[in-house]
Formats: structure tokens, C-alpha cells, sequence
């Protein structure tokens, strides 16, 4: 007797069954019916591992490429740019001319002086000398030994206070001494190797930017990054801002200011252009600033560098009434 065998299911249950789709992604997983948690492991491992990859190569990109350096980090890129600082350290002795031409507000020159510097670096420190010639062709030089500050004009021996004073080498500070100036001059011409000192604090500073007055800086034309400079309270009083080409990493401008012994803030803006390279160094060879209606106030024209020239230590030494120096 044959009878019909039927579905415990009814008609609409089995075609709705089979018309349920199979995941996309079902095909792709590792089976494994023996050790399953053991290939469930595995895939999580794999997964972790991609992550740990993905959170390390943004974190490569964000420090090499996409973060702001921190201003001590943007020091050690100018320096480089400079030529580095065991380049800078290596020099011990040189000399260069610095002409000095002061303008009155119309453009007309006032005063043309002529500096050579000697130095010397060492254990004992900085020793330094100038010898400048003015437009009336009178020659100072002002130096300092073993004994203290010394001067000779036109090889006779004078007051250091009062040659250094005339020539404009001295400040108004009571702190003053006949190499004043000349050792700040010596500082500047040091930068930016000098912001590698102790005691000094980097920063690098967002302001609005004049776009007109990229004319003045030179370099790319794009606009500077703006560096400011303060020292711990043990170690200096003033402050510097530099403005530095992103492109290039020179410095093209720096606002300088200083506070006087009445706690007076003095600010001092000074362009640096013509860089130049001599002897492994990178350094403006052209100071200057400028007068309110943009003529030009005073500028400083580097020479006739030398950061080889060797000078032994009895170069340093006072003058006799002959233009020689004692031993």
C-alpha cells in the first residue's frame, strides 16, 4: 500500500529556506572542525597585529611629518642649515671686517666706520680685538690682556674708556666696559650657534605677519617661522625673536630686546640678508635698519672673512708706542 510521504515542514517553509543567502565573507574563514578556538585565536592575533601596525605607522607619520617641532627641536634644524655645530666649534681663531654706514632719515650718508675683528677662542675664553679706521682715517684699536683693557689710536696710547666711548663702542649701561659693544656684535655674529647654550628657552610663536614686509626679509618668499628666545633668570634678562625662511632655515630677521638698568624695554629690529658661506659657515653678510618712512638707518657690511686665520696669544697683547704688541 503506497502513501505519500509528507514534509513535517509545510510548502512555504521550504522554498523560504532555500532562498536564504550564504554570507559573503563565509567561504573566507579558516575552518577547522578539530581546533577551532585555536584558528578563532589566530585570526585575532592577526587582527591585533594589523592594528598595532596601522597605530604605529601614524604615530611614525605624525612625528616625522605631520607635528610642529618643539622650538629646542627647530633650534637644531637652523644650526644645521648654519653648518652645524661642530663646525661652529671647531673654529678657534678668524677675523672679518664689518663696515658701519649711518644715514639720516632722507638717505644721505653720515658716518662711515670700518671694523676688523680679531678673536680667539679657547679654555680661558673669548679673546677679542677691534681695530677701527673712521672716515677721518684715525686708527683705534681697542683690545684687552692679562692686564686689562688697552688702547692705541694711530699707535699712541689712549684711555680705553674714552677711545672706546669716541668710536661708539660702548653702551649706556654702568655695567659697560671698552668691549661692550664689540662683544655683543661678536655674540650676534655667533647666532644661531649661540641658542645651543645652557640656560637657553626655545619656542616657536604664532602672530599675524605683515605680507609686505616679506620684500625686506629675501629668502623664499613664503612666510617665516617666528622663533622666540628667553634665558632662565640666572642667565640672561633679554629676549630675541628670530625670523627664519622655512625653506632655506636662515635666519632673516631678528627683533632684539634688551632692558636697560632703569628696566627700560629697548627693541632693536635688524634684517639679515646676502648670506653667504665661508668656511663651512652660513651668515648674513648684510645688517640692516630701517627708519620709520623706510629708508634706510644704519648697516652693517660683512668683508673679508677668514674663520682660519690662525693668531697666536701675544696678538692679544697691549701695544707699545711702535704698533707692536708686548710679550
Amino acid at each position: 500500500m503506497n502513501q505519500e510521504v509528507k514534509s513535517p515542514q509545510g510548502p512555504n517553509k521550504v522554498e523560504k529556506k532555500s532562498e536564504e543567502k550564504i554570507p559573503w565573507w563565509f567561504n573566507l574563514q579558516v575552518k577547522d572542525l578539530v581546533k577551532p578556538i585555536t584558528i578563532k585565536r589566530m585570526q585575532l592575533l592577526s587582527a591585533g597585529a594589523l592594528l598595532l601596525a596601522l597605530i604605529a605607522g601614524g604615530f611614525y607619520a605624525w612625528e616625522n611629518f605631520l607635528r610642529e617641532p618643539t622650538g629646542a627641536e627647530f633650534v637644531d634644524e637652523i644650526v644645521d642649515a648654519a653648518g652645524g655645530l661642530d663646525t661652529w666649534k671647531g673654529i678657534e681663531h678668524g677675523q672679518f671686517t664689518r663696515t658701519h654706514n649711518l644715514y639720516d632719515d632722507s638717505g644721505e650718508l653720515l658716518k662711515s666706520t670700518e671694523e676688523t675683528f680679531y678673536f680667539k677662542r679657547g679654555k680661558e675664553g673669548l679673546k677679542l680685538q677691534v681695530k677701527s679706521v673712521g672716515s677721518d682715517d684715525s686708527e683705534v684699536v681697542v683690545g684687552k690682556d692679562d692686564e686689562g683693557f688697552w688702547a692705541t689710536k694711530d699707535n699712541q696710547t689712549v684711555d680705553p674708556m674714552i677711545a672706546a666711548k669716541d668710536e661708539g663702542m660702548m653702551c649706556d649701561s654702568k655695567f659697560c666696559d671698552p668691549q661692550c659693544a664689540s662683544s655683543m656684535a661678536f655674540f650676534r655674529f655667533s647666532m644661531p650657534f649661540k641658542l645651543k647654550d645652557s640656560g637657553v628657552n626655545a619656542s616657536l610663536a604664532s602672530t599675524g605677519f605683515n605680507i609686505a614686509e616679506l620684500n625686506l626679509l629675501g629668502g623664499s618668499g613664503k612666510e617665516p617661522t617666528l622663533l622666540d628666545i628667553s634665558y632662565d633668570r640666572t642667565v640672561g634678562k633679554d629676549s630675541w625673536r628670530f625670523y627664519v625662511d622655512p625653506q632655506d632655515k636662515l635666519i632673516h630677521k631678528v627683533e632684539y630686546y634688551n632692558k636697560s638698568d632703569k628696566g627700560e624695554i629697548r627693541p632693536e629690529e635688524i634684517y639679515w640678508t646676502d648670506h653667504k658661506t665661508v668656511d663651512g659657515i652660513t651668515f648674513s653678510h648684510r645688517w640692516t635698519r630701517y627708519w620709520p618712512n623706510g629708508k634706510v638707518m644704519d648697516e652693517y657690511v660683512y668683508s673679508d672673512v677668514n674663520l682660519d686665520s690662525e693668531l697666536p696669544d701675544e696678538f692679544f697683547n697691549r701695544r707699545n708706542s711702535l704698533g707692536i704688541a708686548d710679550r
